[in-house]
């Protein structure tokens, strides 16, 4: 990371007042990389630490607008230390940093109550988009972890399911996990912040690039796709039952989305996360009854 490289933003635009950021990792490199990219763009870096003691010690006291977590710290988790500022003071927002971009570090990071996950294999400029998000008080999850929720399924035949959902857009994605989960146009509208007859637009549209005639066809489709994809393949999975592993990918979408123009508050988070959780839960329940089962 270039750490003097100015990025322009196209999106949230630039603050008018410099927001503070505080930077945690255990690697100085990556602590003087943020800390020159923040200030190359208008950000003010209130201070950093390497460790969790010490930042779980200063942060509550200088209370930044946003800190910067690195997943791995020497003496602890960055969801560990995400969850202790979070206790300590909701309004100061969390990001986590890894160079991991599965199911396991998002889970994660969306129970530790953090706002976002920033990838350390994403450029300047999409690092900067995300924590300017999440400084707004917008969810900001690198769109590496899209591959990973939704993971397009390998196939060699050139009908296979991989090509298929290559055809969809993120939000037609979306639509189509809805409609696997057994939602209705109305409450998918609601989930993604989207006028009932836009989502009944889309799922004509993945009716289409489906070639399929009915909904129920496309719940069948996705609920099969998920269940049989290596690359989403976690422990909830052993539960072996569609219906929850949509669910569980559901919740993940929808803690993660970009869509709407409404900012999330702390209970609308909790909410999300509490869902996903509760997903988490049974599937988890069902996998240890199988695994019970096959041990008698």
């Amino acid at each position: 990371m270039n750490g003097n490289e100015m990025v322009t933003d196209h999106g949230l635009g630039g603050e008018s007042l410099a927001q503070s950021v505080y930077v945690v990792s255990g690697e100085e490199l990556v602590r003087r990389g943020l800390q020159g990219l923040l200030e190359a763009n208008g950000f003010s870096v209130s201070g950093e630490s390497a460790s969790v003691r010490q930042a779980a010690r200063r942060i509550p006291a200088l209370r930044p607008d946003l800190v910067i977590i690195d997943d791995d710290l020497p003496d602890g988790s960055g969801s560990g230390l995400c969850r202790t500022i979070a206790a300590a003071d909701p309004t100061v927002r969390c990001v986590l940093m890894t160079g991991e971009t599965d199911e396991t570090v998002l889970i994660s990071a969306i129970l530790a109550g953090a706002w976002g996950c920033l990838s350390q294999q994403d450029d300047n400029s999409e690092q900067l988009r995300l924590i300017r998000r999440a400084v707004h008080g917008y969810t900001a999850y690198s769109r590496r972890f899209q591959a990973g929720i939704l993971a397009p399924i390998r196939a060699n035949e050139t009908n296979g399911p991989d090509l298929r959902f290559g055809m969809l857009s993120n939000q037609e994605m979306k639509v189509a996990v809805g409609v696997g989960r057994g939602l209705t146009n109305r409450q998918i509208g609601q989930e993604m912040c989207l006028a009932e007859k836009t989502v009944k637009s889309m799922v004509s549209s993945v009716l289409m690039k489906f070639d399929m005639a009915r909904r129920t066809e496309v719940a069948v489709f996705v609920s099969g796709a998920l269940e049989n994809t290596e690359d989403l393949a976690r422990e909830y999975r052993r539960s072996r039952d569609t219906g929850l592993i949509a669910e569980v990918t559901a919740a993940l979408v929808i803690c993660t989305s970009e869509a709407g123009s409404v900012r999330r508050s702390n209970s609308m988070r909790l909410l999300d996360a509490m869902r996903l959780a509760d997903a988490l839960a049974a599937a988890s329940a069902v996998a240890l009854t199988l695994k019970r089962d096959r041990g008698n």
